[in-house]
């Protein structure tokens, strides 16, 4: 779109730009259109990679497609700019008015006093002889129980298509709910009725034994699952991989390895949200420019940047972090797009850990590990001291929600109960064993003494040499 008031780029100083900008907002908030419309064109016109002038002469303008065309520009001039992108998204219909969270408020929690009723959209029986159909990990396709005909899945993208932007979901309502409701359903087959209890999604009807999958009102406020690892083990092999997990370590008990059979493990899809994105962390330091004996400290400043791929934080409050992070990483590359079928005859959960609470966790945890390595990477083989980190700013975050398998158990020794988790893609086994502290002493009687030992042969070195006398 051409527009009269913007001619040519002028020549400007960065201070200018800056007075001009700042001239043309308070005209916005005065109310003074023409004014305002006339200083942010000048502004726009100083300098067109700018996304202010143009994010602001959308505010002014009353026109649907001069507005987006303004927003075009400012996103063009700065692809990251969320509030640009969030009104673009607006104005094309990419987004729905009615969800978005207005600046300031908050979203409510739902807190539902009973069982909510569901419905039951896929429930996966044989073809050939009406059993019951279950995703097979080793076949890779559902496996019908009694007649063993199989159905392959189709899968029409990889992880890296399923990025979604952040900011179109994190300013409405569904980026900030999660599931809170236990639900009532009648199965389709039986008729019988059962209680699910909240963040299911998926389960097994426990009258006739077939596998659905559950929707239901409050399940259309979340995110839907946009990826998913299908489970690769069977029971039997995660099992093996408690044993030999059990059987690893130098201060467990002998008797322990037999008590993989009494674990209780059970299988199920969890939710997780993973984050990609880069951060920008300003940092500042005392920079010596004068020598080691007569310093001159000066303050230096700047940006570092760090890239973020597959952030994972977990959609599900109820696992047990530390074992959690012993059964990690997941081979987040080789995640599929997710279609009901992979949860026939699984368990599976959705999240009860909200988008927007997710986004903080991952912020954190990628500020925490730039900042513990800025010290690293910025004024390398340059004396400085005070480096500080300051203000953050986080460029073109995307989000995905995946199912991952998980198999989740426990197991009793001694009278004490010990948690554990089985990464159902790879096999890695994370979760607490019992020490025993009779091998513990035993090590540091060992080490002690051995100490000792070479302790007095020194010594009786240094005697032999004269080096010491009695």
């Amino acid at each position: 779109m051409n527009h009269p008031e913007f001619f040519r780029r002028l020549d400007y100083d960065d201070e200018q730009f800056e007075r001009t900008v700042a001239a043309g907002i308070a005209a916005v908030k005065g109310n003074d259109k023409l004014q305002a419309r006339s200083l942010l064109f000048k502004a726009a016109g100083m300098k067109p990679s700018d996304p202010r002038p143009w994010l602001w002469l959308s505010a002014v303008s009353e026109d649907t497609a001069e507005q987006i065309d303004f927003l075009e520009h400012a996103v063009s001039a700065d692809p990251g700019n969320a509030a640009a992108r969030r009104k673009l998204a607006l104005l094309t219909g990419k987004l729905d008015a009615q969800q978005v969270v207005p600046e300031g408020e908050t979203v409510a929690p739902r807190n539902p006093q009973e069982p909510e009723p569901a419905q039951a959209v896929e429930t996966y029986l044989c073809a050939q002889c009406g059993g019951h159909l279950t995703f097979d990990s080793i076949q890779q396709a559902l496996v019908c129980e009694f007649c063993g005909a199989t159905r392959q899945i189709a899968s029409s993208y990889r992880a890296e298509e399923a990025e979604q932007p952040l900011d179109f979901t994190l300013f409405t309502t569904r980026g900030h709910r999660w599931a809170e409701a236990e639900h009532i359903l009648s199965c389709q087959r039986c008729g019988a009725g059962w209680l699910l209890p909240a963040a299911q999604m998926a389960g097994e009807c426990p009258y006739c034994g077939s596998r659905q999958v559950i929707a239901s009102a409050e399940s259309q406020e979340l995110v839907a699952p946009q990826v998913i690892a299908p489970a690769v083990l069977d029971r039997s092999q995660v099992e093996r991989a408690v044993r030999d997990w059990l059987g690893q370590g130098w201060f467990i008990p002998d008797d322990l390895r037999k008590l993989a059979r009494s674990s209780a493990l059970r299988p199920a899809y969890y939710p997780f949200w993973t984050f990609d994105g880069t951060l920008e962390l300003r940092w500042s330091a005392q920079v010596n420019e004068g020598s080691q004996r007569m310093p001159v400290w000066r303050t230096h400043s700047g940006a570092e940047l760090e890239m973020f791929d597959d952030e994972l934080v977990s959609g599900f409050k109820g696992l047990e972090e530390k074992a959690l992070a012993g059964a990690l990483p997941f081979r987040l590359k080789e995640l599929v797009e997710f279609k009901p079928e992979y949860l026939a005859g699984w368990t599976a959960l959705t999240y009860n850990r909200s988008l927007s609470d997710a986004t903080l966790l991952a912020r954190e945890q990628v500020a925490r590990r730039l900042r513990r390595s800025l010290n690293d990477r910025v004024l390398v083989g340059v004396e400085h001291q005070h480096l500080q980190s300051g203000a953050t700013n986080w460029i073109a975050m995307s989000y995905k929600l995946a199912l991952l398998p998980l198999w989740v158990g426990s197991f009793h020794y001694k009278g004490r109960e010990y948690r554990l988790i089985v990464n159902g893609q790879t096999g890695k086994v994370g979760g607490q064993k019992p020490t025993d502290w009779v091998k513990v002493f035993a090590f540091i009687a060992s080490a002690l003494l051995t100490m000792g030992v070479v302790a007095l042969l020194l010594w009786l070195l240094a005697y032999s040499l004269g080096w010491v006398t009695i």
